[in-house]
């Protein structure tokens, strides 16, 4: 069985490659969309929901709902016509019988036994079996109505949505502007282009030529769950991606003496990662770093279609999932939540060419 730690290694998953299209009745060819970003009638807008919602923190925060993404598996009495369709960035919607939109996606589970929230079991990536995810508004929690002093809303998905590699490969750094980079880089990441539909640099081994991978450019998860006019609504943030940010926000020096070489500069996103000083932060509804037992405020349940793209699942309160702050003991691992909420380095890692930690998307709001 994969685990370490309440984090697990994996082969390689390319996020994009598990989706087909519906319209061109075929199952055994995965494709991309291939839309720029319009919208016909599916749209997510921006939700308060009622005060005493309950999530992640209890019934005291705000949680509000935006943006559409598949996350439950279709109903057995649920047919799905593959002549109506919509294109949403890197996904082709279907119209099901119940008036609902749904997404097709190759089953990759990350062993065998593990089940949907119907029961029904998620097939092995070798059984080459296609399912059909209901499309649904992302629930969020806003952590702060004053994200880093810009008076923007920060919010963070309640749920992990998808699975996906920090970046492809594990033993080779690229050149880029001359500068080496590592592949815990998270600017020049595969996970941080997958966010925001951009393209990146690969290097598979020491004598391959450097290559641009455009798989995402324009059709990530921005341009997939959000329409035009959501996607203006969500604020161009600058991203701290400082040492600091990679230490806990209670002991700024904790490891390694607050040095970490493989930091990179800050970048400007729409869509990111937390930081390890981000998720332990108190006034996010945190706990430390290294709470004992279950940290319910970092645990994140897997949807169904993130359980499809492979994440890790054994038991366990919730499934792991990316921060955007590189370990500062090795190239290869960068931090991540473990299945129980913990923060701690010690006790939770991730190796950047697994596909077994899930996504869990934040933003900013005007």
């Amino acid at each position: 069985m994969k685990k370490f730690v309440g984090f697990i290694f994996g082969a390689a998953l390319i996020v994009s490659g598990l989706l087909v299209s519906c319209s061109n009745g075929s199952d055994s060819t995965p494709v991309m969309g291939t839309n720029s970003g319009e919208h016909k009638s599916a749209s997510g807008k921006y939700t308060v929901l009622p005060a005493g919602t309950d999530g992640t923190a209890g019934t005291s925060w705000t949680y509000v709902t935006f943006g559409l993404w598949p996350q439950t598996i279709k109903a057995a009495n649920v047919t799905v016509d593959e002549n109506i369709t919509e294109t949403h960035g890197m996904f082709t919607y279907c119209k099901g019988s119940d008036g609902e939109w749904y997404v097709k996606a190759m089953e990759n589970a990350c062993y065998r036994g593990v089940k949907y929230s119907d029961g029904t079991d998620v097939k092995e990536n070798s059984k080459n079996s296609y399912r059909w995810f209901k499309v649904e508004p992302i629930k969020w929690r806003i952590l702060t109505s004053d994200y880093n002093g810009t008076k923007k809303k920060l919010l963070l998905a309640e749920k992990i949505l998808v699975g996906g590699q920090y970046y492809d490969f594990s033993g080779v750094p690229r050149t880029i502007d001359s500068v080496d980079v590592f592949q815990n880089n998270y600017e020049h990441s595969k996970i941080r282009a997958y966010l925001n539909g951009l393209s990146y640099q690969i290097k598979p081994k020491v004598d391959a030529v450097q290559t641009t991978d455009e798989t995402f450019g324009g059709k990530g998860f921005l341009q997939s769950a959000f329409t035009d006019a959501e996607q203006a609504a969500i604020f161009k943030t600058t991203v701290d991606n400082s040492a600091r940010s990679t230490n806990p926000d209670s002991d700024a020096n904790l490891w390694n003496s607050g040095n970490n070489r493989y930091v990179c500069g800050n970048t400007q996103d729409k869509v990111f990662l937390l930081s390890e000083q981000e998720v332990t932060k108190d006034n996010y509804g945190f706990a430390l770093y290294d709470q004992e037992g279950v940290e319910t405020s970092r645990i994140r349940t897997i949807s169904d279609y993130a359980l499809a793209t492979g994440v890790f699942y054994e038991n366990l309160p919730g499934g792991c999932w990316w921060l955007r702050s590189p370990q500062d003991f090795a190239a290869l691992y960068s931090h991540a939540v473990g299945c129980s909420g913990h923060a701690n380095l010690y006790k939770v890692g991730g190796r950047v060419n697994s596909n077994d930690a899930g996504i869990v998307p934040a933003l900013c709001v005007e």
